[in-house]
């Protein structure tokens, strides 16, 4: 076969087998519209806090007044002491605690160190940052008026004290990509590399078990795969893996409203480059596993290490040691999903991408030399003497072959 044949060929294989046309067209879709749900929210509002109020005073019940009326926490009541409120922290009934010290009108007041203390759950880190966040610009603007009296009966001149209070803040935060501060514009884009990698390569793996098992594959009808039709094979699966990517950074993005054609120039030439790593593991692997049934066992059990050790979660260097590190850059979803984070959501310049582009250029040069060494000693195969037997089973076009 040519390579035009060997590509139509390799398309064919994928849409007539239903094992590889639900991962590759099916995961990728019902991914596209359950996955981004959890985070579509994106910022976490009403969560319930209990006020432990040690001083009960009208500035700890201002303070009260003014969490419950913030867009962050919803007071759910009000306490004398912490005891009262931590068995509804510890049930999971409220997301924290707001103490307010005793004396803390009149520390204010005098100007002595203070603070409201924030108890929350350690194991939702997002609801803890959302109340302390909530907390600190609550106490901050409720203790305001009084720390300005105060400094006005220290003999500071009210001039003093109007320019203090008019003057901007010592820091302002502006977030640059993730601008709504949401969860889904910073889990959804960073896992779409790895959901591609995984899905497409369980199809591609399927196809590839489903040749090897049926003996010499068709591609290879003369007992040898050339060049061409092998690179026409990689053509094939290329393209179904391009059209995924595609899929995601035209059309999900936009659909969720998520960060995206920041450099759309590259992010397009880089889904490429990933496309062509992606289906070159997968033949690669295919032809290792030599079996239909190991795709799902093997590639789906290791996502979860996949994700981490792409750095996208925690920095991979600082935090793990050198073996897993050099490891990562083994992986074509390492580079791919900091490469389309810095393109697609970033708008990061094809050479401020360069490390990531470079990985995946030697590994692209790495896993098609795989690619191509393995196929070459599948691809013959053992002659069968009659119809194959799974070809019909697996939806994949029979094709006989003569010696």
């Amino acid at each position: 076969m040519n390579a035009r044949q060997a590509s139509r060929w390799t398309l064919r294989s994928i849409l007539f087998d239903k094992g590889a046309v639900l991962p590759a067209v099916g995961g990728v879709i019902l991914y596209c519209l359950f996955y981004p749900l959890p985070y579509l929210p994106e910022v976490v509002r009403n969560v319930p806090v209990v006020v432990a109020d040690y001083d009960a005073s009208p500035l700890s019940r201002q303070i009260e007044r003014d969490l419950d009326a913030s867009q962050a926490v919803v007071v759910d009541g009000t306490t004398r002491t912490v005891e009262d409120a931590l068995p509804r922290l510890q049930s999971g009934d409220i997301g924290g605690i707001v103490v307010v010290p005793p004396d803390f009108d009149r520390d204010v007041l005098r100007g002595t160190p203070t603070g409201v203390t924030v108890m929350a759950n350690g194991g939702y880190i997002v609801v803890d940052g959302t109340i302390l966040e909530a907390a600190t610009e609550v106490v901050a603007e409720t203790a305001a008026p009084a720390f300005a009296a105060r400094l006005l009966e220290s003999n500071v001149p009210p001039a003093v004290v109007t320019r203090l209070a008019r003057s901007g803040p010592l820091l302002v935060k502006q977030p640059l990509f993730n601008t709504v501060q949401g969860y889904a514009s910073y889990v959804v884009p960073a896992s779409m590399g790895l959901i591609m990698h995984q899905l497409l390569i369980i199809a591609i793996c399927l196809v590839v078990g489903t040749w090897i098992e049926g003996g010499r594959w068709a591609i290879a009808s003369d007992g040898r795969l050339s060049f061409a039709a092998f690179a026409g094979m990689i053509g094939g699966f290329w393209l179904m893996v391009f059209a995924a990517i595609m899929f995601w950074i035209g059309f999900v993005f936009w659909y969720h409203d998520l960060p995206r054609a920041a450099n759309l120039a590259g992010a397009i030439v880089f889904g490429a480059m990933y496309a062509l790593a992606v289906a070159c593991v997968g033949v690669a692997l295919g032809c290792w596993m030599a079996t239909r049934e190991r795709a799902l066992q093997i590639i789906g059990g290791i996502s979860i290490p996949l994700l981490f050790l792409s750095g996208f979660a925690f920095p991979v260097v600082e935090t793990l040691s050198p073996p897993l590190v050099w490891l990562s850059h083994l992986l074509p979803s390492t580079p791919g999903i900091q490469g389309f984070i810095k393109l697609n959501q970033m708008g990061a310049t094809w050479s401020e991408a360069q490390p990531q582009v470079i990985n995946l250029t030697l590994l692209i040069v790495l896993y098609g030399s795989l690619a191509w060494w393995a196929a070459s000693r599948r691809a013959p195969g053992r002659v069968l003497s009659g119809p194959r037997p799974d070809s019909n089973d697996r939806g994949v076009p029979a094709v006989s072959s003569a010696d």
